[in-house]
C-alpha cells in the first residue's frame, strides 16, 4: 500500500504520484477517525488508491525497467519489513493485557503476511487488522514477479495477461458477494483485492506510451469516487476500481492544474510518510473507537508516532539495507570478473 519505490527504480521522480499516495493515506485517516461513521467506505477508498498506484509502479519496475528479481524483492523487504517488524513488536508489547491486545499468534501472522486470510477464518487480530491490505500487496508482488520471470523466458502479451488476472479477481469478488459473503470478508482476500493492482498494472503497460485527453484522468477519478458510494457492488467495487486504474495510468497526460494540485507540498509530504502513517494510525484509531481520548489528541499522537517510525526506523533501515545489498552485489560482480 503503500510503498514508495526508490527514485532510481522508477526513473524521473513525479511529485503528483507522491500526492496521490498522500491523498490515499489521508482518506484512510479521515475515514477512520470521522467520515466512516456516517459514510462507510471512505477509508477503504484510500486503500483502493494505494492499490492502483502500486500496480502502475510495480509494472514499471518489473516490465519496463526489468529490475532483477533478487533486487526487486530485497528492495521491497528493506522498504516494508523493518518498520512493520517494529510496529508489530511494539504494539504487541504495549497493548498486552488491554481490551484491544493481540497475542503472539496474531503477530506471527502479521509478520508472515498471512493475516488477511487468518481474519477471513475468524482469527482475532485486534490492532493488526489493517494489515490485510499490506498482505494483498505483497501477494500481488510475488505474482507479478512470477509473471515477469516467465515473460523474460517466453514472449506473451504481458499487459493482457495481467489485466485478465485482475478482471478474474474482480469477478471472484462480485460472485462471492452475490452468493452472500460480506463485502468486508470478501475484500480481505488477496484473490479478490489484487484486482486494482493488476488492472492498473496491465493498463499502464498498454497506455504508458499513449497520449490520453487531458480530462480522462480527473474524470475517471471523479467517476470512481461517485461509484464507490453506490449501493451496488458491481459499481462500488467493479466500476470504481476500473476507473481508478484508468485515472492513475493516464495521469501523466492530465491537465497541468490537476497534476499541480496533486503535487502540493502537504500531499507530497503525506505521501512520503504514508507507509508509517498507514501503520501507526491503527492503534490510535482503535483507541478512538474505545473513546480513550479526544479525537484531535489521538490523531496528533498517531502522526507523531508515524514520524518517529519514518525517521528512526523506516528511512535509516532502508538506506542501510540497500547500501549493504549494493555493496554485496558489487563484490559478487567483482569476484565474477576476476574468476
Amino acid at each position: 500500500m503503500i510503498q514508495n519505490p526508490p527514485r532510481e527504480e522508477t526513473g524521473a521522480h513525479l511529485d503528483y504520484l507522491d500526492g496521490w499516495r498522500g491523498i490515499a493515506v489521508l482518506f484512510v485517516i479521515v475515514g477512520h477517525f470521522w467520515i466512516d461513521d456516517f459514510w462507510p467506505g471512505v477509508s477503504t477508498f484510500g486503500v483502493d488508491l494505494f492499490f492502483v498506484l502500486s500496480g502502475r509502479l510495480m509494472s514499471e519496475i518489473l516490465f519496463v525497467k526489468r529490475a532483477e528479481l533478487p533486487t526487486f524483492f530485497f528492495r521491497r523487504f528493506s522498504r516494508i519489513y523493518p518498520a512493520l517488524f517494529a510496529f508489530v513488536v511494539i504494539t504487541t508489547l504495549a497493548f498486552q493485557g488491554t481490551e484491544i491486545s493481540h497475542g503472539p499468534v496474531a503477530a506471527l501472522l502479521a509478520l508472515t503476511f498471512t493475516i488477511n486470510y487468518a481474519m477471513v477464518y475468524t482469527h482475532p487480530v485486534a490492532l493488526l487488522d489493517h494489515l490485510w491490505s499490506l498482505c494483498v500487496e505483497e501477494h500481488a508482488y510475488v505474482l507479478l514477479a512470477g509473471v515477469a520471470f516467465l515473460s523474460r523466458r517466453r514472449l506473451f502479451p504481458v499487459g493482457a495477461l495481467i489485466v485478465a488476472l485482475g478482471a478474474a479477481a474482480m469477478l471472484n469478488g462480485l460472485i462471492r458477494t452475490e452468493l452472500g459473503a460480506s463485502v468486508l470478508y470478501t475484500h480481505w482476500r488477496s484473490d479478490v483485492s489484487v484486482a486494482g493492482i493488476f488492472i492498473a498494472g496491465g493498463l499502464w503497460l498498454f497506455l504508458r506510451n499513449r497520449q490520453a485527453p487531458w480530462w480522462v484522468s480527473p474524470l475517471a477519478l471523479l467517476i470512481a469516487v461517485v461509484a464507490k458510494g453506490m449501493p451496488f457492488h458491481v459499481l462500488s467495487f467493479g466500476l470504481s476500481t476500473a476507473m481508478l486504474a484508468l485515472s492513475i495510468t493516464t495521469i501523466d497526460s492530465a491537465a497541468p492544474v490537476f497534476r499541480k494540485m496533486l503535487s502540493a507540498k502537504v500531499l507530497t509530504y503525506a505521501g512520503l510518510w504514508s507507509y508509517s502513517l498507514y501503520l501507526w494510525q491503527q492503534p490510535f484509531y482503535k483507541l478512538y473507537r474505545e473513546g480513550a481520548a479526544p479525537t484531535p489528541l489521538l490523531i496528533l499522537a498517531a502522526v507523531l508516532a508515524a514520524l518517529a517510525s519514518f525517521y528512526l526506523v523506516e528511512k535509516p533501515s532502508r538506506t542501510a539495507l540497500n547500501r549493504l545489498f549494493q555493496n554485496r552485489m558489487e563484490k559478487v560482480v567483482a569476484a565474477g570478473r576476476t574468476a
